[in-house]
């Protein structure tokens, strides 16, 4: 569900009252048990006193879960940590990750709701974001003690934070003519495990992270299976399971890709920068 203008394409959205226009709609997703999607960001201009629009989001989801309980939902695309002024006005009880207590943690943490995290929000940064058109995208960026808490919430082994990958293909015209209005997204999918274990190396070098935070158990969770569960799949036997494989060959990430004819051209996310090769083996 997207809400109405937050993002490129998204002139259909939801309104502000979303709630009480479908409260018919989600009482039958959570009768049959159906997921609900949401892009977390209040539709309007941003409010006056300087919080972002996925922070004014919040509350909404906090009523939506008081009248739909057991409705599932994803909030998706994560990038906020929230101060603890920001919470404790709803009487939430903390949850800490480690050395980043968020809003959308405990939420996720008290209610039927998991978060997704991308790739492209575990190394850019609002200033990032806002200077590179192939890195501008919604939810925007945040400050790097967002995009750290991020980091430490895909290190957490919290089974509701998982991979979302929210790639998104514009031309590379579209994103570097200089048009007044850039489509907001950002484009990994050829890469986008490669970029999160490079975010997740460049976090252990500066210290955010430890490198024994990393293992492949914990990848596997956040990359794979806690989607999986959330969505109530059975997980693949261990007996002839595909597993990724990443081997060091000297790869970097191209600039760009075209399609088979030629016409369509898309900028990548990071071009240049080092990653791991990848294949699949059974």
């Amino acid at each position: 569900m997207y809400p109405q203008g937050v993002t490129t394409n998204s002139e259909s959205g939801v309104a502000a009252d979303f709630l009480k226009t479908y409260s018919a709609v989600f009482a039958t997703m959570e009768q049959y048990d159906l997921v609900l999607n949401l892009h977390g960001e209040m539709p309007g201009s941003l409010p006056s006193d300087g919080t972002s629009l996925e922070e004014a989001f919040l509350p909404e989801l906090k009523r939506l879960h008081e009248k739909f309980p057991r409705l599932r939902c994803i909030l998706e695309a994560s990038s906020i940590a929230l101060p603890q002024r920001l919470w404790m006005p709803y009487g939430l009880a903390a949850y800490q990750l480690p050395s980043a207590s968020t809003f959308a943690g405990i939420l996720l943490k008290h209610t039927g709701s998991a978060g997704t995290i991308t790739a492209h929000h575990l190394y850019l940064t609002g200033d990032i974001s806002q200077a590179d058109p192939l890195a501008f995208c919604k939810p925007i960026p945040q400050t790097p003690s967002d995009r750290d808490a991020l980091i430490k919430a895909v290190c957490s082994g919290e089974p509701k934070f998982f991979f979302g990958s929210d790639s998104a293909p514009h031309s590379l015209a579209s994103k570097t003519q200089g048009r007044q209005l850039v489509p907001a997204g950002v484009f990994t999918q050829p890469f986008t495990t490669q970029l999160v274990i490079l975010a997740l190396q460049e976090a252990v070098e500066k210290g955010v992270i430890e490198e024994h935070e990393v293992t492949q158990e914990r990848l596997e969770q956040f990359l794979s299976r806690s989607g999986r569960r959330f969505y109530k799949l059975p997980d693949p036997t261990a007996e002839g399971r595909p597993k990724i494989v990443l081997e060091r060959k000297g790869e970097s990430i191209p600039t760009s890709i075209k399609s088979a004819d030629g016409t369509l051209e898309v900028g990548l996310s990071r071009p240049t920068a080092p990653v791991f090769s990848l294949s699949w083996r059974s």
